[in-house]
């Protein structure tokens, strides 16, 4: 299951790098750094005025109510207000809501999840913010002053920040407290996700080969081709009759590992040229190729030993296995919880 936008945003919690006029900072996962909001400009009471002026009539436009939550207000500000935030740092959350609804449903969500932080006395320690700004500190090598001075670049006071952190830190807790600790990913399921994709641990065959190589010069004439092969056809009927492959190598080969004898060591299907593989893998364990014509001359293979295609073993994928499995599981749980188990606790109404 791929991660959407409000996985991306609240289940990253614990902090992502942005950049900051160019310079790596990192921020809270739950949120850039956001500046102030200011208040809601105050309505002209005068209706004279405001005829005189339509412009006057915009504060009571933005600062309508579009949703309630248990009663309580949300407004079009809030709203506009809180998607700039989103955009703001967009780059480092992924893709975000494109119209006012979707952006309305996201606030509405931060506000649930911000009244069940309080409901249930979560509270982040001044120990736990400085611990989690010092990872970030380290994490990007930053010290106080360029921290600093990167927040201030974003509008951002040192207060500011540490409580966008503290936010972040509750949150987690929240969601650890709710959903992550509920989830296990048993033996049984490791195992049956490995048997129902043993096609995904396959190992393609092998072999273990040694070359011979006799170079053909460029622009060669066929003359010279053919003394070169009438070589390479000497060595290897020598080779064939049992004679030392290694030997042979090291005393007349062109190509790579001539030192170690023309071992150029265990190679799978697919990372030779074709025509080696065709002639490496028709061969049996300690059988000779024929002369092997290429564009850059002549060649013989000898295959050492083979090994067919097979799975990689259940112990050195499980881990693997049950991390994909446990953050499927998490994407599911979190999903439902945010949307039906924790939205019901609330009477919410839209009125966008």
């Amino acid at each position: 299951m791929t991660p959407g936008w409000r996985s991306v945003v609240w289940m990253t919690v614990l902090g992502a790098v942005v950049a900051i006029g160019g310079a790596p900072v990192l921020a809270p996962a739950r949120t850039t750094p956001r500046r102030a909001a200011a208040k809601p400009p105050a309505v002209e009471p005068t209706a004279k005025k405001a005829a005189a002026d339509p412009t006057l009539l915009a504060p009571e436009v933005v600062n309508r109510i579009v949703a309630t939550i248990d009663g309580e207000p949300v407004t079009l500000f809030e709203l506009h207000t809180f998607a700039e935030q989103m955009h703001q740092r967009g780059g480092a959350a992924g893709d975000v809501p494109g119209d006012d609804r979707a952006m309305l449903d996201e606030l509405v969500l931060e506000k649930i999840v911000h009244k069940q932080i309080q409901e249930q006395g979560v509270a982040a320690t001044d120990q736990q913010v400085d611990a989690y700004i010092e990872s970030i500190k380290e994490r990007n090598k930053l010290d106080d002053a360029q921290l600093k001075q990167a927040l201030v670049q974003q509008g951002l006071t040192w207060e500011a920040y540490r409580a966008q952190v503290r936010t972040d830190i509750e949150r987690a807790a929240l969601i650890n407290k709710e959903i992550r600790n509920k989830v296990n990913v048993s033996p049984e399921e490791v195992e049956r996700y490995y048997k129902e994709h043993l096609d995904d641990y396959g190992t393609p065959a092998k072999a273990h080969v040694r070359l011979i190589s006799f170079l053909a010069p460029s622009g060669a004439t066929p003359e010279q081709k053919a003394t070169i092969r009438a070589e390479a056809e000497r060595v290897r009927k020598e080779a064939a009759g049992g004679k030392d492959f290694a030997a042979l190598a090291k005393a007349h080969s062109q190509g790579p590992a001539v030192d170690e004898g023309g071992d150029i060591g265990e190679i799978a299907r697919g990372q030779m040229q074709a025509e080696f593989e065709k002639a490496a893998f028709a061969l049996k364990p300690g059988e000779v190729s024929d002369v092997i014509e290429t564009d850059s001359g002549y060649h013989i293979l000898k295959v050492e030993q083979r090994s067919g295609e097979a799975h990689k073993p259940l112990a050195d994928v499980s881990d693997d296995i049950r991390e994909k499995l446990y953050r499927e599981t998490m994407e599911e749980r979190y999903d439902r919880w945010l949307k039906q188990d924790l939205r019901a606790k609330y009477h919410v109404e839209i009125l966008l």
